[in-house]
């Protein structure tokens, strides 16, 4: 039996966690979305969704599905159970990102580190899109938006288990456009310039605000000048998501008001 039965369009998202995940998610289910939420954590996903459902009214507003994104058959598997339950993806938003809070170079990083941080980084979003693709192909439209990061552009001393991953998700982005674009798939990169409020990268900018003192306290008072909140990212989401065909965005780059902007090299 459809868990969708008013065949409500659905958004399905990788990554889904208190932050980000969590804001694009409930986001698009006050939207009138059916939103798909995979991570790892089954314990984190079920809260997730009593929240989102609560909040929205909907007992169908959100399913959670556990998943690994370094696994193509776990994806594969997880994406044919959506297509049973809600119906094919409309929209994917492929938030799932690794990296480590402790610099370490590349002597230091090892390759166990460095093929775990980039299968989550790039390969799951290269499986993730395969298996939403032909649906979208078929029905001629689909938004594949992909999170990006400072380091998709920058590789950064310390990073050299994340930025490589980030780098080739912005390509990857590319390409589906040039591949797709003119059958009616839009994807679009969306670069997260700076921390975002949330528990784990927000959590270790306020410890360090707080142990400023004074100069700290200014900068906790007014947050959003420095750390990008969850639920205004959301609505970039959707502003790609709602483009006209006549301008679509393929890449776009958002940080808060005083973060330092990114540079190339």
């Amino acid at each position: 039996m459809s868990l969708n039965p008013q065949q409500k369009p659905v958004l399905a998202v990788i990554g889904v966690g208190p932050g980000i995940g969590e804001a694009v998610s409930h986001y698009f289910a006050t939207k009138n979305f059916t939103v798909a939420l995979i991570a790892r954590t089954e314990e984190k996903l079920a809260k997730i969704q009593n929240t989102i459902n609560t909040a929205v009214g909907r007992p169908d507003a959100s399913k959670y599905y556990v998943a690994d994104a370094r696994s193509e058959t776990s994806l594969q598997s997880t994406f044919a159970a959506i297509k049973d339950d809600l119906g094919p993806v409309n929209v994917l938003i492929y938030n799932a990102g690794s990296r480590r809070f402790t610099p370490r170079t590349i002597l230091e990083t090892s390759a166990e580190e460095f093929e775990s941080f980039t299968k989550i980084n790039l390969f799951g979003a290269f499986y993730a899109a395969k298996c939403v693709l032909p649906d979208m192909l078929a029905k001629g439209a689909g938004t594949i938006i992909f999170t990006g990061a400072t380091g998709s552009i920058r590789g950064s001393a310390g990073l050299s288990s994340f930025s490589p991953g980030k780098f080739g998700l912005r390509s990857l982005s590319q390409i589906i456009t040039r591949e797709f674009q003119s059958r009616g798939i839009h994807a679009a990169h969306l670069i997260v310039d700076g921390p975002v409020e949330s528990d784990l990268v927000g959590g270790v900018v306020r410890r360090r605000w707080e142990r400023e003192g004074e100069a700290g306290s200014e900068k906790l008072k007014e947050k959003d000048l420095y750390l990008m909140q969850p639920s205004d990212l959301a609505e970039i989401y959707w502003y790609l998501y709602t483009q006209p065909r006549s301008t679509w965005t393929q890449e776009l780059d958002v940080r808060a008001q005083r973060e330092q902007m990114f540079s190339k090299m």
